[in-house]
């Protein structure tokens, strides 16, 4: 899959731009990673990526096509091979179970296997039964972590994936993410620049207050 930025502008209120003129591509397989200071716009400009935002100006065009000009329909079918991770996990009521099941449920697979693998690995074998409201800020990541990695998607977006996470649980997400990078499109927001992403990044990218370098 490939995801092409053209010239793109991003504006809130119609008059102060936090995204300024983007250029960037990602395609094939890979891991991208985004580097910046708060304020600086990288979770819009994942958003954008994501298909979730609209640019104010300029182009996003999708294996060849300008997403934005395709039908409902048409945009629906793209964004379904492109999953989003918010910097603050969202999580529904009920119990851990159903809200780390839910991606698979809501896209018809039925094989539980790497799921139920994925939360072995992690350790929260023994939260499934417990509320979502009751999670400690760690344990609502690892939630919507695994609830991703679950779906093998052919583009995962992470906005700070590694929040709240201890160390062992980072070192874990890092081999998953790099795992994950050789068949898919990985592409990350993160001030935890470790020398694993180094290592492994297709690219790096900087933004400074809504223009990108690299």
């Amino acid at each position: 899959m490939e995801v092409r930025l053209e010239d793109v502008w991003f504006s809130y209120d119609g008059r102060r731009y936090v995204l300024k003129s983007i250029n960037m591509e990602i395609k094939g397989g890979g891991l991208h990673v985004v580097m910046g200071p708060n304020g600086s716009g990288k979770t819009t400009l994942l958003k954008i990526l994501s298909l979730i935002y609209k640019p104010t100006r300029g182009s996003v065009i999708v294996d060849g096509r300008s997403y934005w000009d395709l039908g409902p329909a048409e945009r629906d079918l793209v964004r379904h091979h492109i999953v989003y991770v918010h910097d603050k996990p969202i999580l529904l009521r009920g119990d851990v179970w159903y809200n780390v099941s839910l991606g698979l449920k809501l896209r018809g697979f039925n094989n539980y296997d790497y799921l139920e693998e994925l939360i072995k690995r992690y350790g929260i074998s023994e939260l499934l039964k417990s509320s979502s409201r009751s999670l400690s800020a760690g344990q609502r990541r690892l939630v919507s972590i695994i609830r991703v990695l679950a779906l093998k998607p052919r583009v995962l977006v992470l906005d700070e994936p590694f929040n709240h996470l201890d160390s062992s649980r980072v070192k874990m997400l890092l081999e998953d993410i790099i795992a994950m990078a050789e068949s898919s499109l990985v592409v990350i927001a993160t001030h935890y620049v470790v020398r694993e992403l180094r290592d492994n990044a297709v690219k790096m990218y900087e933004l400074v207050e809504g223009s990108l370098r690299g």
